[in-house]
Order: C-alpha cells, then structure tokens, then sequence
C-alpha cells in the first residue's frame, strides 16, 4: 500500500517522508526531486520557461504512474498536486492519503528560508494565506489528518504509523 503525503508548501512532506521511509522500510519518492531529475531542470525553471500547466501535467503522470507501482511506497507530491480532482481520486484510492496539517505561521516562516518555490515567490503574507485557505478543503479530504505543529518529523513518522495501523493497515502491505 502506497502512502502520499499531501499538504501545503514547506509542510514537512519531503523531510517526514524521509523519516517514515526509513522506519517502515519502504522506499521515499519526492515527485518534485523526480521531475527535476526527468527534465534535467529545476521546478522553478520549469515554471519559468514551461509554465505551472506544464509541471502541473508532468506532476499528476509522475503520481498516476506511481500509485500503479505494485511495491509500497511513500509519496510526496508538491503541495498544489492534491488540489487536481483526478490526482485525488486516485490518490484516495490507490493510497492512504496523509494531510501533514502546519499552521500558516510556521509555513510563511518555512517558506521565506526557501527562495525555490516559484509559485509563491514575491508574494505577500497576506497573498500566501489566501493560497492556503484555497487549499485547506482540498488536503481536508486526505484519509488521514496530522497535526504536525510543535512536532519533531520523527513525531509526526510515528504518529502517522500509529494512525495507519490503527485503521486495520499494517506496514507490510
């Protein structure tokens, strides 16, 4: 069984995904890491030379092609993927979708860190809390919810498989 991290820009899905991986074994897939890694740029030039439908496109084959995968894996698509109806669906079918759940505080403060996030670059507090609020519906509809505020990455591994057994799925599926 696959398991896909979804939530907002900076959320931890990458750095948690890393730290579940390795506790359950199975192998970590960064869909961003994977498209910059098939196109031989990075995701800011993609959406500077190719635009946002481009990565958006090559973003959701990525995700599709992997859930089909029959070895378990964790997923961590970029954050806007969970919000395009046809990825969520087989998202929520093919997997267990995990919302990574940080407040818009910690993410402004994340994302300043980070100049390589080309959809909110030069924009305001103000104009990525509205990105946010837009999205939170969409990553609501994840199978499973983690708060991950005040939490360590191991914190949030741990309660993540903790919630996963807990709804009848052991690790080795």
């Amino acid at each position: 069984m696959h398991i896909v991290l979804v939530g907002m820009m900076a959320s931890g899905k990458s750095s948690i995904g890393k730290v579940l991986s390795k506790s359950m074994n199975i192998p970590f897939l960064d869909v961003d890491k994977e498209i910059e890694f098939h196109e031989k740029r990075s995701i800011k030039s993609i959406f500077e030379n190719s635009g946002e439908r481009y990565f958006r496109k090559l973003e959701s084959k990525i995700i599709i092609e992997s859930l089909e995968e029959r070895k378990s894996m964790i997923i961590a698509p970029g954050g806007g993927a969970f919000l395009n109806a046809v990825v969520r669906k087989n998202i929520n079918e093919e997997s267990i979708s995990v919302w990574l759940d940080v407040n818009i505080e910690t993410i402004i403060a994340r994302v300043k860190k980070n100049q390589n996030r080309p959809l909110i670059e030069k924009k305001s507090d103000q104009e990525i809390k509205k990105i946010y609020e837009k999205r939170l519906k969409y990553y609501e509809m994840s199978k499973i919810h983690i708060d991950c505020n005040k939490k360590t990455k191991t914190e949030c591994a741990e309660e993540i498989i903790f919630k996963i057994k807990n709804i009848g799925i052991n690790e080795n599926n």
